[in-house]
This record gives C-alpha cells, structure tokens and sequence, in this order.
C-alpha cells in the first residue's frame, strides 16, 4: 500500500520545487503538494490538514517546514513521518521581523521584481537552476508573498515542540544555505528523538532543485528504512 505523502512548499514556491521528489517517489507514495499562501499561520495549517488523510507522511521546504512544525503541534498523532528540509524551529529575531517588514512595503510599492531577485541570489548556490526558481517566485505573484510575510511575522517558536516528536524525521541541511545554518539543522536534529540529520554539500538553500536525484534518495530512505534513524 502506497504512503500517503504532504509535501509543503516555501515562500513563493509551488509544486514546481518538488518536481523529481513527485515523479521518482509516486511508486512509493500517493503524493499531494500544497503551497500554503494565507495570511496567518492558522489558516495555512488549516489549508495542509482540510484534505489530508487520517494519517500521512509529511515533509517541508523552509517556511513549509515552519508549517510542518505547527502541524505538529496541532495534530502530531496524524503525522507518519517527518521531513525537515532547510528551515528552523527558531522564531524571528527582531532584525529578521524588521526585514520582513521592509520586504512588504517594498513589494506594496512595487518593487515586487527587485525583490524576487534579491531573494533568488539568496536562495540558489548552484546557477543552473536560477533562472527556473527565479521564474517560479515571479509567477506566484505579489499578493502570496506579502500574505506569506504577514503569517511568518506571527510565527512562534517551535523548539518547545521538537522533543515531543516521536516519528522518524529527517533533517536536511545544505552547506551553502545563505538563510539557514548548520546549527538551525543540528538544533532541528539533536532535540528530535528518532532523527537524522543529512548535509548536503555544494548546495544552496533550493536543495529539492539544486541537488534533486540527492533529496530524492534521501526521502525514500525517509521513508522505507526504520533503521535509518538513531
């Protein structure tokens, strides 16, 4: 029988993130992927669990990963399995709400294309796959990102939540990640009772795009293999 399998896109991103993980896993999993772009971080979990099954598997991209975490605090008897990919359980520091805010107001007077560039050369490592993420960050528009922005300045801690997960977890950490660190990764892993904890190297805060074949064989390890984890 197939796994039932949630992937949660990060801001402005969509299925298009996911593309090698939907393809090369659908043997292994029913997969729906959901790009969550309301306003407060209530009506994005609540957009994640509307539709998902009793019990499924869950995994997220950055502030999917955030989201990822609420779900667990929410309805963590739901979630099978649980994918961390380059993201944090911290909450915004001062300067990084500040920056946020800096962000809508540019976007409200319409900077909107100035902003998805400084986001895409803060996100990609490997060249070759910014013109794609650059073009996917455009395409979802103005209004996703200024609602993503306003629900992540309400965001709160999730580090209170982490020893309370108890299903295999997976955590991913690019080497070159401009907005996350090691430490966010090693926190993530280190107060998760049954995780793991895989760094990839020469690659940026994108790892489902820059290193896919890599993301791919680590989620179906994820997965399928019990002794995988500590």
């Amino acid at each position: 029988m197939k796994i039932p399998l949630i992937l949660v896109s990060g801001l402005l991103c969509n299925e298009l993130v996911w593309s090698h993980q939907i393809k090369n896993l659908k043997d292994l999993a029913l997969i729906e992927a959901i790009s969550p772009n309301q306003d407060t971080p209530q009506k994005m979990v609540e957009d994640i669990l509307k539709n998902a099954p009793a019990q499924f598997a869950l995994a997220g991209h950055s502030m999917g990963g955030w989201l990822c975490l609420e779900v667990m605090r929410q309805a963590p008897e739901r979630v099978t399995h649980l994918c961390l990919l380059n993201t944090t359980a911290k909450p915004d520091t001062l300067a990084k709400k500040a920056k946020r805010k800096e962000l809508i107001h540019r976007v409200e007077n319409g900077q909107f294309s100035d902003v998805v560039e400084e986001l895409v050369d803060s996100f990609i490592f490997d060249t070759s796959s910014k013109e794609k993420v650059k073009k996917m960050l455009q395409n979802s528009g103005k209004q996703d990102f200024i609602n993503e922005e306003n629900s992540m300045l309400q965001r709160e801690e999730c580090l209170s939540i982490l020893p309370t997960i108890h299903c295999p977890t997976l955590v991913v950490h690019a080497e070159k990640d401009k907005i996350f660190t090691l430490e966010d990764h090693q926190e993530l892993a280190s107060n998760i009772v049954k995780s793991k904890l895989s760094i990839l190297k020469d690659c940026g805060h994108m790892s489902t795009m820059e290193k896919p074949k890599a993301i791919t064989s680590l989620m179906r390890l994820w997965l399928t293999e019990k002794s995988y984890y500590n």
